[in-house]
């Protein structure tokens, strides 16, 4: 009986090491993160922060250049430094010419490595110049582990990023329509110098997670095969970066498997009831009595069901005004939040002037008072 029993509690210690692992994500790749579109909240976290290289994610940052640098119908003549760079191209030759919105598509769909390097000369005149602006706008972002050295992602020691910064590189890109057209887009037709290119995205998830809604993929020697994935279901946008996987085929499935996973764990709340919140605080010795105001803010975030329960807001507002106080003054702050978890904070601002009440004011006080009491005898 005994044995028995040890027996049955070994294999319910092992259905919840299953259980657990299932919960918590196992997949392969070795660096991993997903975060919510719309706020930048990390949902999932394998070595997230960890320094790698990121092959033609790259091209990310330089499609954010190129669309807020380039007007897309413009035309571009071809660089004959932009052709037979090596790697995935588009087939851009010299002398030829191409629209920058074909071109957007060139580097983004196939990862054509040559379209990257013309996108860096013709807007800088050389990729060194362009890995310049790159490096420029990842400061700009608040990036610290990231670095540039060419506008495609071809191996480079001093060219690297975290999953945690390349997804907010995706996360930035995605704010452009012209780049979220091109990432969705399983099939495209494109013109160089008149003659037609048939164009198939490298995304495989376009094809196999119906809930994919674009990004880009990337591969080299040093990277492993790497991927950034965007997904909408039940209003919840997220993007997932996966840094260093084996082979193709690991890198889509772990994709997915974070991303349904993290669909499964947290949900796209609607809080903007916790952000309606009214104030009335005392004045002493103002022209006016008390201040009163409503505050009302739309706010959306991704939580789990028990962090929805957990929700805590905290108002830290002074009890009472002395005036005088000054417009823009702050009276306090309103702090919501769940768990270790901080979703919102508003400074509670003043917003006029709030003048010491002068002796006239105090004169018709009196008045008002003793014709009060007149009326009631």
């Amino acid at each position: 009986m005994i044995k028995n029993n040890i027996v049955k509690i070994v294999i319910i210690i092992l259905f919840c090491f299953a259980f657990l692992s299932k919960t918590y994500y196992s997949i392969s790749s070795p660096s991993a993160v997903v975060i919510c579109e719309d706020t930048g909240r990390i949902l999932y976290d394998k070595n997230a922060n960890e320094v790698r290289p990121m092959a033609s994610l790259t091209k990310l940052m330089t499609a954010i250049i190129f669309v807020e640098n380039c007007k897309m119908d413009e035309s571009i003549d071809v660089d004959e430094k932009a052709c037979f760079i090596g790697g995935s191209e588009v087939g851009l030759r010299p002398n030829t010419k191409i629209t920058a919105k074909d071109l957007l598509y060139g580097m983004l769909l196939p990862s054509g490595n040559d379209a990257a390097t013309q996108i860096a000369l013709h807007l800088s005149g050389s990729v060194e110049n362009f890995a310049k602006l790159m490096n420029i706008r990842a400061k700009e972002m608040g990036l610290k582990d990231t670095h540039f050295v060419t506008p495609h992602g071809l191996d480079n020691d001093n060219h690297y990023t975290t999953a945690y910064e390349m997804a907010i590189i995706s996360k930035y890109a995605r704010q452009y329509k012209e780049i979220r057209n091109a990432v969705e887009t399983k099939y495209a037709s494109i013109q160089i110098n008149n003659n037609e290119k048939q164009l198939k995205n490298t995304n495989a998830l376009l094809w196999d997670y119906p809930y994919a809604t674009g990004m880009k993929t990337g591969f080299t020697d040093n990277a492993g095969r790497c991927l950034s994935a965007s997904s909408t279901k039940d209003n919840l946008n997220l993007i997932a970066i996966i840094l260093g996987s084996n082979s193709s085929q690991e890198r889509f499935n772990d994709a997915k498997e974070v991303l349904e996973e993290t669909y499964n764990k947290y949900k796209y709340y609607d809080l903007s009831k916790f952000t309606n919140i009214y104030i009335n605080i005392p004045i002493i010795k103002g022209d006016k009595n008390e201040y009163e105001r409503t505050y009302i803010d739309s706010l959306y975030e991704a939580l789990t069901e028990g962090e929805y329960a957990n929700i805590y807001i905290k108002q830290d507002i002074i009890k009472e005004i002395i005036a005088p106080m000054n417009k823009g003054d702050v009276l306090g702050k309103i702090t919501i939040s769940t768990n270790d978890y901080v979703i919102y904070t508003k400074d509670i601002v003043l917003d006029c002037d709030i003048k010491k009440k002068k002796p006239n004011d105090y004169m018709l006080e009196i008045l008002t008072h003793l014709l009060d009491n007149t009326e009631r005898i």
